[in-house]
């Protein structure tokens, strides 16, 4: 989430660590103690041509 939204690179170091306790805080809100992450991921092979 941080790295895939720019929150890193948007925001000042201070504002990265409230960022980032909020994170951690909102599982312990909103999910069960247990459950599945689910993953997507794409790979892209890109070639070069030269014509």
């Amino acid at each position: 989430m941080k790295a895939c939204r720019g929150v890193g690179a948007s925001l000042s170091e201070k504002e990265v660590a409230l960022w980032e306790q909020e994170h951690i805080k909102l599982p312990e809100q909103i999910a069960p103690e247990k459950f599945d992450v689910l993953h997507y991921c794409a790979i892209a092979e890109l070639k070069s041509y030269k014509f």
